[in-house]
């Protein structure tokens, strides 16, 4: 139950870690696309783009990885 426990709390830990990172990172990367010397009047129509399935699951899987590597950290640690 504690090699559970483990793996629950550091799985939850790095893919909060992974997802803030992520986030400040495309925050830090972003530029906009918007043509302000062209605008007059702002559009009333909002673009909300694409969502795909593939960086969240990248990042679910290094949680995972991590993880595992922190059970397994643990676990060698806890039989010496």
């Amino acid at each position: 139950m504690k090699k559970y426990l483990v793996f629950v709390g550091s799985f939850s830990a790095a893919f909060l870690l992974l997802q803030i990172l992520s986030g400040l990172l495309l925050t830090l990367f972003y530029t906009s696309s918007m043509p302000w010397g062209k605008l007059s009047a702002l559009s009333s129509q909002v673009e909300f783009g694409r969502a795909t399935v593939i960086p969240p699951l990248v990042i679910a899987l290094l949680a995972l990885g991590i993880a595992f590597g922190v059970t397994t950290l643990f676990s060698k640690r806890a039989s010496r």
